[in-house]
């Protein structure tokens, strides 16, 4: 099942209007939080590449972490896109969850793998 975002238009509404616009134009704080994610995502992506061209005592351990990571990172993906979906004043409290969640992906990625997130 594809979870797409669903914009509401008025029928009513002329061509050409501002009504032709999305209802809610996404804040700072969305498109900071979306890139993060996907910024998150690369960054595994590269890991789990790098980790996969190495050979060194460990490296099953530490495919597994970055395969961890990489699901949490999809999970916080798709949590972010269903919060996007959602009205006041659930989407600002699952925002605020993802956005914490991400953080703490962040936190770990920089302990586990000597990335320094900025």
């Amino acid at each position: 099942m594809s979870l797409e975002r669903t914009v509401a238009t008025n029928p009513q509404a002329e061509w050409g209007t501002r009504s032709d616009l999305p209802l809610r134009n996404e804040s700072t704080r969305e498109t900071e939080l979306e890139n993060r994610i996907k910024n998150l995502q690369k960054l595994a992506d590269s890991v789990q590449a790098a980790l996969g061209r190495q050979s060194f005592s460990g490296k099953h351990q530490a495919l597994d972490l970055a395969n961890d990571l990489r699901l949490k990172i999809a999970a916080n993906w798709k949590m972010f896109q269903v919060a996007k979906l959602l009205r006041e004043p659930a989407r600002e409290s699952m925002l605020s969850r993802v956005g914490s969640s991400v953080s703490e992906l962040e936190e770990a990625i920089a302990s586990h793998f000597g990335v320094e997130m900025s």
